[in-house]
């Protein structure tokens, strides 16, 4: 590598400086080609975004549905090999079914309602109503054969009213889409359910987010009821509350024993149709706290639903438990929350640009033939490989302004560098986002070289669900 760009990484790599400590997610979010700021005006027409689109939701843009789609995929692909079945379920339903699950009393000024041909609908605040019903259909059509525990997966969009004001970017927003999933299990199978699912969160926080899951860096917050109010204020019976919380407590005994992580208890905090388990999470150098993985009980659905009354027809059960469960919860508010703790960082898999390829000219036209010449071949195997690649040419005058601007907006996790050095030996000059070390590392050698590194880059999701993902949009153009 030539010496002007090895000193050049010296002077702008560091990304903590002032301008960038003032940017918020939302920033990071626009530079990224994630999403749209509703302020921004919409050229010609007038007026902003935001004005068409409606506060709290949420436009993204190419990059962003890049993001999501490969998320997405991640995440059905994982829990399928988890066991869970995936499910769909639709926007509208007749607010009848609110009414049997009691969120139309309790939870109606937080939903959208319409009406349809005299017939009152609501735009869905909750998914868990449709997968009761889905689990309810499986019995009653396949009874005994339905395995218990069943586990039921959606990446659900949901619709929930907030007050203008609460609004904030993609932390508070009015429509969200959350990694949803229901266990339905008997008194025998609870405890392991639990375990898996604290399992499912430092699988995906670890080998999709790089967040470590550590005593370090997270604890366990149980919230739960009081027990003098239970028939009152807490819905269901003692028996209920005590089997629920003692799992609870030993849940979260068992993850201190096996990996140190501590937790704490809240009485009286619980939600008054169960208790639940929280994965808190302390990131970014002011160790904010963020709670994002959850499994909560819901003593309210089994009961409104007559869940133990099927499960006993067709299985001969006499207990019946149901767990909502999310490891990222919202996952517009996990993408404000990672975009603002990492400085618009993203994974490998998940970065709308993947790859740039740099060329630098040297005003002699042989060399700057071969340079033009690998940096053509570089991108073109890149994309064969279906990675999300892109080139640029700059100058060693020009080098480090060019280099700022990029990696200041969008952070290509992988960046190759191809100067005269590299023209004259036929090798490329890689430097890799290491997010266990939040800087670059250099590498140096062919192309072999290079798919290597992608390759280790991607080395936690394969290990995870057993294959690459990889969306080949061609977003050369963002550069």
């Amino acid at each position: 590598m030539n010496v002007d760009v090895a000193v050049l990484y010296v002077l702008v790599i560091p990304v903590s400086g002032t301008y960038e400590m003032q940017k918020d997610h939302m920033d990071y979010a626009v530079e990224l080609d994630i999403a749209v700021k509703p302020t921004t005006p919409v050229p010609k027409i007038g007026n902003e975004y935001g004005y068409y689109v409606g506060a709290g939701n949420p436009l993204f843009s190419v990059g962003g549905a890049v993001l999501r789609e490969a998320l997405g995929e991640i995440f059905k692909r994982y829990h399928v090999l988890k066991g869970y079945k995936l499910v769909e379920t639709p926007i509208l339903a007749r607010t009848t079914l609110y009414e049997l699950t009691g969120h139309l009393h309790f939870y109606k000024e937080n939903m959208f309602l319409l009406n349809i041909e005299g017939d009152e609908y609501a735009i869905k605040p909750m998914n868990c109503p449709f997968h009761v019903l889905i689990f309810m259909h499986s019995l009653q059509k396949y009874g005994s054969k339905v395995p218990i525990p069943f586990k039921t997966f959606e990446l659900g969009k949901v619709h929930r009213y907030e007050i203008a004001g609460a609004l904030r970017g993609l932390l508070r927003v009015r429509a969200f889409t959350q990694d949803d999933a229901h266990i339905f299990a008997n008194q025998a199978n609870v405890l392991p359910a639990i375990l898996e699912v604290f399992e499912m969160m430092k699988d995906v926080y670890e080998k999709i987010f790089h967040i470590p899951v550590t005593a370090e860096s997270v604890k366990l917050r149980l919230s739960l009821s009081d027990k003098s109010k239970i028939g009152e204020e807490f819905m269901g019976s003692r028996e209920e509350w005590e089997f629920s919380e003692e799992m609870l407590h030993k849940a979260a005994d068992e993850i201190k024993r096996k990996y140190g992580i501590e937790y704490f208890a809240q009485e009286g905090e619980a939600a008054f149709y169960g208790p639940k388990l929280d994965l808190v999470v302390y990131l970014g150098e002011e160790r904010k706290e963020w709670q994002i993985g959850t499994a909560q009980f819901d003593f309210n659905l089994p009961r409104r639903f007559k869940l133990a009354e099927l499960v006993k027809e067709t299985h001969g059960i006499e207990d019946l438990y149901m767990i909502h469960r999310a490891l990222l919860g919202s996952i517009e508010r996990f993408i404000g929350i990672y975009l603002e703790m990492f400085k618009g960082r993203l994974p490998f898999t998940l970065a709308p640009l993947q790859a740039l390829v740099v060329g630098i000219k040297t005003g002699n036209e042989e060399v700057d033939s071969k340079i033009d010449e690998m940096v053509k071949e570089v991108e073109s195997k890149l994309r064969e490989m279906e990675i999300r690649v892109s080139s640029m040419y700059s100058t060693k005058t020009r080098l480090k302004k060019d280099v700022r601007k990029v990696e200041g907006t969008l952070k290509p996790p992988v960046v190759i560098y191809i100067g005269e050095n590299e023209a004259k030996e036929g090798k490329l000059f890689i430097r890799k986002w290491d997010f266990g070390a939040s800087k670059r590392t250099n590498v140096s050698g062919g192309m072999e070289d290079l798919v290597e590194v992608i390759n280790s880059m991607e080395g936690d999701v394969v290990n995870l669900i057993g294959k690459r993902v990889r969306i080949p949009v061609d977003l050369s153009y963002l550069v």
